[in-house]
């Protein structure tokens, strides 16, 4: 058996402006709102910190 990944790609949307995003669930980056500018999720060395609301996990 193959065993499932962990991690995935998340549909975010930003507290701020409303605007959706696609966010890898452990990032290593910081993630900002392309339009706005607002945060939406910070590196945390494993597991993002996803600070805008998590609308699904996209499946592959």
């Amino acid at each position: 058996m193959i065993p499932k990944p962990r991690s995935t790609f998340l549909s975010v949307q930003c507290p701020k402006c409303g605007e959706k995003a696609v966010v890898f669930s452990h990032t290593t980056a910081d993630i900002v709102c392309k339009s706005c500018g607002e945060m939406l999720a910070q590196k945390s060395g494993s597991k993002a910190l996803i600070l805008g609301k998590i609308l699904s996990a996209l499946d592959q």
